[in-house]
């Protein structure tokens, strides 16, 4: 019972305790896609970037079209990206052109 007290004692005086509010500033996006005439890269740069950086792009490995699609398709059906249909088809096709197996 003694315990208890204690506990509930914490918990209250834990759950009074102000929260308090953090704010985090994060470093203006400096990395870039490379340039493409394909209707692609401007679907890329406006979409892709809403959940994560350029970098994330740019370092992954020469991969085949198939694996740029994918990944564009799985960013939608699995982490809720919000890419229209026709645009998910746009990007994987400058993706697998411009970072892919096949680029020129």
């Amino acid at each position: 019972m003694h315990r208890a007290a204690i506990v509930l004692g914490l918990l209250g005086t834990i759950a009074s305790a102000p929260a308090l509010a953090l704010e985090i500033k994060l470093p203006q996006e400096t990395a870039q896609l490379k340039a493409s005439t394909l209707a692609g890269h401007q679907a890329a740069s406006a979409w892709c970037v809403m959940c994560h950086s350029i970098d994330y792009i740019n370092a992954q490995p020469p991969m085949p079209a198939a694996f740029w699609n994918a990944e564009v398709t799985k960013m939608v059906k699995v982490y809720g990206a919000p890419i229209p249909e026709d645009q998910v088809k746009l990007i994987s096709e400058y993706l697998g052109a411009t970072y892919g197996t096949e680029r020129k």
